[in-house]
């Protein structure tokens, strides 16, 4: 785009319009980020996505899930929609826990904090948990500060996705 858009426009208005394209593709990655669905690697305690590695062990009545971006404004709702379609495809008397694993989220606004507590709403509605592990420090004093740990529970360092898992 950059040498094109110098060779048309010149060098200035080039430069411009290659850091426009720039920032409108980093805001369409990050609004449609991947979600990672997660599943147990045969003979282990951890876990991977089960798209990339469809050899993972399913958890039975448990789907786990990593947005594997921050979860901010602009990809917040997507994440969630993704959650629950995921669990459209599921049989719905199956499933009695959704983890969301905050590992690779280092960042979540508002808007983020906004998505989790309307997606445990829609859960808690059918009747199932909703938990949280793998927050980073600033994350997990967002969430509390927002009143989502008492929704889905402690979010100390020491709630990991095996604890839960093998209670």
């Amino acid at each position: 785009i950059a040498l094109g858009a110098v060779l048309l426009l010149g060098i200035l208005q080039g430069i411009l319009v290659a850091a426009l394209a720039s920032i409108l593709l980093l805001l369409a990655r990050t609004s449609r980020p991947h979600v990672a669905f997660l599943g147990r690697i045969p003979g282990t305690n951890s876990y991977s996505d089960v798209d990339r590695h469809p050899e993972n062990e399913p958890l039975p009545g448990v789907i786990v899930f990593r947005p594997e971006a921050s979860l901010i404004y602009v990809n917040a709702d997507a994440v969630r929609e993704s959650v629950m379609d995921r669990l459209g495809r599921e049989a719905p008397s199956a499933i009695r826990l959704i983890v969301c694993d905050l590992s690779a989220a280092p960042y979540l606004d508002l808007a983020g904090s906004r998505a989790l507590r309307e997606l445990h709403a829609e859960l808690a509605n059918r009747g199932i948990t909703l938990r949280i592990v793998g927050a980073h420090g600033w994350v997990r004093d967002l969430l509390r500060a927002d009143g989502i740990d008492e929704k889905v529970g402690e979010l100390g360092r020491s709630v990991t996705l095996k604890s839960l898992l093998h209670s």
